[in-house]
């Protein structure tokens, strides 16, 4: 389910340009070397085309190189995967729930209103699950009151507002303050589409029925908490999902809702009253406490139309209902234990997890999550040197300038845009570890202790109303481009576009992406095609329409972005013959970007190798050991529904067949080998 609370103040676009596109929550584990992974029961994916034992490197790369190390993992119960993006993720979360059980188990010195004591008792009215079950829905109770008890539409929408306002949530329309595209140096007022549930893909997806019928389950099973009975419940539910599938058709797709051409559309607030009912932008609005807004940027121009049309009278009932689901929802991880294992249930429905985590698990990843940056403040005081940000900085340099000479060796590319594709090159921020300044979102926030009358979810909801007042000061000012929208101690990395600056959070700064003892073609084959994956994304589908200063601007001669097109078009059309799991193909619009990303990182990679064999290998072994990974069926079916990442398997043979480089390592591949691309299939554009 797509939650909506911690949003962070950066472009749309940026959250596709993760290196890695699985949501992954932190696991408590035994803690292992990379190289000697837990090896913990449950189920593992079955690969396409079931590769029998002692692969050859000509047949599948992948897992050539990682059949051994696959043998020995399995996926724990209470995970959809393992890979060593869940493997570091686990590691971080070891470092920090030791610190927060040093927390809680010293409580009784910390003062009023301070940090350590903020996360004692977070974490312990987590664990006090009667006191959860005494407060049911607590101060979120007058908001699903206001919605409940709407008399029209115009009511209606105003509790939507007030929601938003308060909690930063929406359901059938959302708002949100995000970098202006066309100047990146000031906030803009984004209305975005309808909350969508599992999303548009999989509400599409004709073989999922089955998963939807758990769906409707699901969702009838939460508005029996909000005290409807089972009839009613049962019939709100199917016309919820009925709804969401309808609104799905006029949703933008995936490979869509990355094009700032498609989703940048200004609209004064006098031209977005045209799209909706009389009444209904000021309803919103103003409830909203935005009302001095003068411009918003509607981003499904489609789907409001179509949400326009249900936002009549005749359809009240329904529209009360599925925000109402929508708001628990969004809540249900903080609320009564019996709403919260509803909530999971169905999300590890949705991923093959086998069995929920313990309450002391969930109950650490929620704390160490709602205070993200300041456990990350503390993972960086006990897990990064200063030496390794200084090695990473001078290999990202070093990337840079390879990049530079690929741009400026490219054959398709007129010197006009060369010379400012070269600049934005120039103008990228390099950002490693850790923030320069550490935010404080959370300073005026209380925190009740369980023995003061204390709960989780009131808890909760004053650290989110604390940051939303922190967020409506910020958007009144210039964006601070030293913010960071991901905390050091996640295992990922991003471009983002309206910052023009890649970002390498402390906690992907390990083995096996980077080890200081290691030889320099294992680091660039680790966090070097990682650096270089960010880089290319300044010049993916997307990236590539955002100029040296982060605002939406085509720098482009309209001769080099045809011929760029057309380059993108045979990126489509090689990744839409790729197997994705079990017949299924890989969606090679919806990951052109990533795509891109991918071969774009591997050409810049193996130039900085060059002709030097035995390291081009040591590059391409390296790259295929990142990726290792095992994922349930359903995750897989879900990654391939709605993620704009290849699966694990396709980011290494696909690229790697398509990389010339390739073949001078292993001049053994041949034509009629399943790695071989003849010459002219094999894609390129950076």
């Amino acid at each position: 389910m797509k939650n909506r609370i911690n949003f962070c103040l950066a472009a749309i676009v940026m959250l596709s340009f993760l290196i890695s596109g699985c949501g992954k929550s932190k696991e408590a584990q035994p803690e292992q070397t990379a190289a000697q992974p837990a090896n913990v029961t449950g189920e593992a994916e079955s690969a396409p085309g079931e590769t029998p034992d002692g692969v050859g490197l000509e047949d599948d790369y992948y897992e050539y190189v990682n059949q051994n190390l696959l043998a020995q993992v399995e996926i724990p119960k209470d995970s959809s995967s393992w890979s060593y993006f869940y493997k570091l993720d686990k590691d971080s979360y070891q470092v920090l729930n030791q610190v927060l059980n040093e927390t809680v188990n010293n409580r009784k010195e910390w003062a009023p209103g301070s940090l350590q004591q903020k996360i004692s008792d977070l974490y312990l009215t987590a664990m006090d699950m009667e006191g959860r079950r005494n407060a049911g829905f607590g101060q979120l109770e007058p908001y699903l009151d206001e919605i409940r008890n709407a008399s029209g539409i115009n009511d209606y929408l105003k509790s939507v507002g007030h929601a938003y306002r308060d909690l930063g949530v929406g359901s059938i329309i959302t708002l949100q303050w995000m970098e202006d595209m066309s100047d990146s140096s000031r906030y803009a007022l984004y209305v975005d589409g309808a909350d969508l549930g599992p999303g548009k893909e999989t509400l599409e997806d004709k073989t999922q029925e089955a998963l939807m019928d758990q769906y409707k389950a699901y969702i009838g099973r939460t508005l029996e908490y909000t005290g409807q009975s089972h009839e009613e419940a049962e019939k709100a539910a199917a016309q919820i999902l009925a709804l969401q599938k309808d609104l799905a058709e006029s949703a933008l797709s995936l490979s869509q809702q990355n094009d700032p051409g498609i989703i940048y559309n200004p609209y004064s607030v006098a031209g977005l009253k045209l799209l909706l009912p009389e009444g209904a932008v000021d309803s919103v609005l103003s409830s909203a406490g935005l009302a001095d807004v003068d411009t918003l940027v509607v981003t499904q121009k489609a789907q409001m139309e179509k949400i326009s049309r249900y936002l009549t009278e005749d359809h009240l009932p329904v529209l009360k209902n599925y925000s109402i689901f929508s708001l628990v929802n969004d809540f249900a991880p903080y609320l009564t234990p019996e709403i919260r294992n509803n909530y999971l249930d169905w999300n590890n429905v949705q991923s093959g997890v086998k069995e929920r985590k313990t309450d002391e698990k969930i109950a650490s990843e929620m704390t160490q999550n709602m205070l993200g940056f300041e456990f990350g403040k503390l993972y960086v005081e006990k897990s990064f040197s200063h030496e390794d940000k200084a090695a990473i900085e001078e290999m990202a340099r070093q990337i840079l300038e390879a990049y530079k000479k690929q741009i400026m060796a490219l054959d398709w590319m007129g010197e006009e845009t060369k010379a400012a594709a070269l600049k934005k090159l120039d103008s990228i921020t390099l950002k490693i570890g850790y923030p320069d300044k550490w935010p404080d979102d959370y300073s005026k926030a209380s925190v009740t202790p369980a023995e003061k009358g204390g709960n989780l979810i009131d808890n909760v909801l004053s650290l989110i109303k604390a940051k939303t007042d922190v967020n409506r000061e910020k958007v009144q000012k210039p964006v601070d481009k030293t913010e960071w929208a991901m905390t050091p101690q996640t295992v990922n990395a991003y471009y983002n576009p309206t910052g023009n600056e890649i970002v390498f959070p402390a906690a992907i700064l390990q083995a096996p992406f980077y080890d200081p003892a290691a030889d320099h073609a294992s680091n660039l084959g680790g966090i070097g095609t990682v650096i270089a994956h960010e880089i290319s994304h300044a010049f993916d589908s997307s990236g590539s329409l955002y100029d040296e200063k982060g605002n939406f601007h085509v720098w482009w001669t309209n001769e080099d972005r045809a011929r760029f097109k057309a380059l993108a078009d045979r990126v489509v059309a090689y990744y839409d013959g790729q197997e994705g799991y079990k017949g299924r193909m890989v969606n090679g619009a919806q990951t052109l970007n990533e795509n891109i990303a991918d071969l774009g990182s591997m050409a810049c990679i193996t130039s900085i190798a060059g002709d030097d064999v035995e390291g081009l290998r040591q590059v391409f072994k390296q790259y295929a050991t990142i990726w290792a990974a095992k994922y349930t069926p359903e995750t897989m079916i879900k990654r391939l529904n709605t993620d704009v990442h290849s699966p694990a398997r396709v980011r290494v043979n696909g690229v790697l067949s398509s990389t010339d480089a390739f073949y001078k390592a292993y001049p053994e591949i041949k034509e009629g080998d399943a790695m071989y691309a003849a010459p002219e299939k094999r894609v390129k554009i950076w």
